[in-house]
């Protein structure tokens, strides 16, 4: 209330009189909370003038949802505070085995905790680890980790069954053998009685 258009007497004049009232609109305020995003200024003006909605806020690794509430057409009788709804972005760590047995990706929202796959496996090969490092929690970017492999060792023993090495001797022998090693590549040993070859056999693989 801004008064009256016209003077109130003190006292009853002789006359009929009418006095208007006269009104300043109230002006109110909507606050934008970005819940973390890019700051929205917020809006004051007169009620029941056009609101005019701002551009949507941003936020690192989140898509912009909407808000908690409608933002009204014209400014109400009341301030209000509306509120940033946000979804985390989602992201990929995929794992290439380099051949071993297959793993499947992970793909969860940025900065949730990742839980370690099971270490591949691979015919003949040797798992020495990723070739970087499997983060604890989703990174802001779709990742791919490979792994590492070195081939299999394995000792073989052989024993002569009542043949001799070249050197003379009659006893076991242990060699070292990588995968797809052949033991044919090692010397065999002699046996006057029966063919060279057929002599040699595998004692144990350790």
């Amino acid at each position: 209330f801004a008064g009256w258009d016209g003077e109130i007497p003190e006292t009853m004049p002789a006359e009929n009189i009418t006095l208007k009232a006269k009104w300043t609109v109230n002006q109110y305020t909507i606050t934008f909370d970005t819940d973390g995003g890019t700051d929205i200024k917020s809006i004051t003006q007169d009620y029941g003038t056009p609101v005019s909605v701002p551009s949507d806020p941003e936020k690192a690794y989140h898509t912009f949802a909407g808000w908690d509430r409608e933002i009204p057409a014209t400014m109400p009788a009341e301030n209000l505070t509306v509120k940033a709804k946000w979804n985390v972005n989602l992201y990929t760590v995929t794992f290439d085995t380099a051949g071993g047995n297959e793993i499947a990706p992970i793909t969860q929202g940025y900065g949730t905790e990742i839980a370690r796959p099971s270490d591949p496996v691979r015919d003949g090969y040797k798992f020495i680890g990723w070739d970087k490092e499997i983060p604890s929690t989703m990174p802001p970017e779709n990742i791919t980790i490979t792994a590492k492999w070195e081939l299999a060792i394995k000792n073989v023993s052989f024993d002569p069954n009542g043949g001799r090495w070249s050197d003379g001797s009659n006893g076991s022998k242990t060699v070292t053998l990588n995968h797809n090693d052949s033991a044919d590549k090692y010397q065999a040993p002699t046996k006057s009685e029966s063919r060279a070859r057929s002599a040699i056999r595998p004692l144990e693989i350790f």
